[in-house]
């Protein structure tokens, strides 16, 4: 469907006037250009323009089309491949520099004013070089992450927790190569992309702990689960392991969770010597939502078109009361350029095989068979 036409099927599907085109018409160009064209998941020869005709197509009353579109206007978060891209870049900078200049002032007694002082020091080469970087999943860009500062080691950076023996014992070799230090790893930074609820990377489900971050840390201290990773051989075992969870984007909820369910868990196997930071780079605060849920005749729409077949053993895993509000009740306006998260509302992100189309369709990762 070409732009153009797709243009004259939305004026004729929401009955613009002559001002109403020449208010919105521009507005819509602009946001297709510089934002919502990039969205990886639109079908071939599907745009933004084109996606919103079929998605308001689909509401019966003209009021309802009107409601959906003053949403999308006024509340849509949509996150570009260059803005996520500038915060994998300010990471280094804004969140683990600090961590590092703060060891290296307090080992060597330096005033943690002199920064030049201390990060051409070797104190702060050598709480550098025993850093470990690690991708809780494809999102984390920890290749991107590393190219951002020079002085990251490809030697100190794994793409996943499970790791191989080989790959081990080369990350000690070349470690001790270095001539910085003789000891292994004593700082994990583990990286990820985006959370909303937490759940996936922490969390208590019928007794049992699951998650990426509880995975890296039973691998390290776990000895049945020392027999999948190889990750707890570079690990210094003598030492307190710092583990520092970086998202570039979090919401203050699943930062919240996250920190409650993590204490939780040191409580319970206090054998377990690590400590814990959560780091974010853009924090989605609580307004967020709030202000989606204040909309009274956006909600009723959503009750109205939602499509209960979404609702899995995956999608049970969280909160799910009012489903209609997306995975754990997040009820987010947030699209991600390479996917829609579930914990955005799913009116935004339904799949084409369901009966509502969603305006940004999401790509599953986890499916009931």
């Amino acid at each position: 469907m070409r732009t153009a036409l797709a243009e004259r099927l939305l004026v004729k599907i929401m009955e613009w006037n002559s001002d109403e085109i020449s208010k919105q018409r521009p507005m819509l160009q602009a946001l297709a250009n510089f934002k919502y064209d990039e969205y990886q998941q639109f079908s071939p020869g599907i745009r933004f323009m084109e996606s919103l005709v079929k998605w308001l197509g689909q509401f019966k009353e003209l009021e309802e089309k009107r409601v959906a579109y003053h949403f999308i206007m006024s509340q849509l978060i949509f996150i570009s491949g260059n803005q996520l891209l500038h915060l994998v870049n300010i990471t280094f900078a804004d969140k683990i520099n600090p961590i590092i200049i703060e060891k290296a002032a307090l080992s060597s007694n330096f005033s943690p004013y002199k920064l030049k002082k201390i990060v051409r020091s070797s104190t702060y080469g050598f709480f550098l070089r025993r850093s470990l970087f690690i991708g809780l999943s494809d999102g984390s860009k920890i290749d991107l992450l590393r190219r951002s500062y020079p002085k990251i080691s490809n030697e100190q950076v794994l793409a996943t927790y499970s790791v191989s023996k080989e790959k081990v014992d080369d990350m000690i070799k070349e470690l001790k190569k270095s001539g910085i230090s003789s000891k292994k790893f004593n700082t994990a930074f583990l990286v990820d992309d985006f959370t909303a609820s937490g759940t996936s990377y922490f969390r208590k489900e019928n007794g049992k702990w699951g998650g990426k971050i509880f995975k890296f840390i039973n691998s390290v201290f776990n000895e049945e689960a020392k027999k999948h990773s190889a990750v707890h051989e570079l690990i210094q075992e003598d030492e307190l392991l710092d583990v520092h969870i970086i998202f570039y984007i979090a919401t203050e909820e699943a930062i919240k969770r996250l920190t409650a369910n993590i204490n939780d868990f040191k409580t319970e196997f206090p054998a377990y010597s690590f400590q814990f930071q959560i780091h974010a780079i853009q924090v989605l605060g609580s307004e967020i939502k709030n202000k989606v849920m204040a909309d009274s005749p956006f909600m009723t729409l959503i009750k109205k078109y939602f499509d209960s077949t979404i609702v899995d053993s995956h999608y049970e895993m969280g909160k799910h009361d009012d489903p209609y509000l997306g995975f754990n009740e997040c009820a987010l306006p947030v699209v991600l350029n390479h996917n829609t998260p579930n914990n955005s509302l799913p009116i935004l992100w339904f799949p084409e095989d369901k009966g509502i189309l969603g305006l940004f369709p999401r790509v599953t990762r986890h499916k009931d068979e």
